[in-house]
């Protein structure tokens, strides 16, 4: 092939290419060779930098799983060391719900002896006073929710009591045991004073004798907060 040069398209000698074309085809072809030999080469290094990458990540999470189990170990034997204390907890929450159903009626007898001397008048003197806690009317009912034990000024229209006193004693007039029945009926601790006898004597003494309801303040509510008592990890 006869010309002139790339370089100088109009002034040179004429250039001659003693190849044949098939020669050329064979240099473009080992040319084309070695450019993916060459990427070959560069793909599987970065895949071989890949795998190892990903072989250090595995092992680290192989050592974390090791390290885990062993303190899920740990946890599991410290939790079967403390099995005797949660059956312990346990069986406090059943002892706390026996003596808070137990108790829940317990009345504070002397708040009420406290409350009837209260009330009596300084003229009056008490010979004899008996309390009688009201049974529940139904089982498993609240504990306000009692049968009336106690005799009231209405019987047609008497209250729900938790339990009943009955009283007996002497004062210098009539106007002295109603001034008794005021204060007892005054008095939140108590529902429907009700004097039911009174007897005049030659000294002119007056005997009386009767009864008074009790609300359900008379209950002492000493176990009723049990659980906050016993702290949080009891429930």
């Amino acid at each position: 092939m006869i010309g002139r040069t790339a370089a100088h398209p109009r002034i040179g000698l004429p250039a001659v290419n003693l190849l044949s074309q098939s020669a050329f085809d064979r240099l473009s072809a080992r040319r084309l060779r070695h450019r993916f030999v060459a990427a070959g080469v560069v793909l599987i290094a970065l895949v071989g930098a890949g795998w190892g990458v990903q072989h250090v990540r595995v092992a680290e999470a192989q050592k974390l799983v090791v390290v885990e189990q062993g303190e899920t170990a740990r946890l599991d034997a410290r939790t079967q060391t403390l099995a005797p204390v949660r059956a312990f907890v346990g069986g406090v929450a059943v002892q706390q719900g026996t003596v808070e159903s137990a108790m829940a009626r317990e009345i504070y007898f002397s708040a009420v002896l406290a409350g009837i001397r209260a009330a009596t008048p300084s003229g009056a003197k008490l010979a004899a006073v008996a309390v009688t806690a009201a049974p529940a009317a139904v089982a498993g009912a609240p504990v306000d929710a009692a049968a009336s034990v106690c005799p009231g000024p209405d019987p047609f229209n008497t209250r729900t009591v938790v339990g009943c006193v009955t009283l007996s004693g002497t004062a210098t007039s009539r106007a002295e045991v109603g001034q008794l029945v005021t204060s007892l009926g005054a008095a939140d601790l108590f529902v429907e004073p009700f004097i039911s006898t009174t007897t005049t004597a030659d000294s002119s003494e007056v005997s009386f004798s009767g009864s008074v309801g009790l609300s359900k303040r008379a209950f002492s509510t000493r176990y009723a907060s049990l659980a906050q008592a016993l702290g949080p990890g009891v429930s």
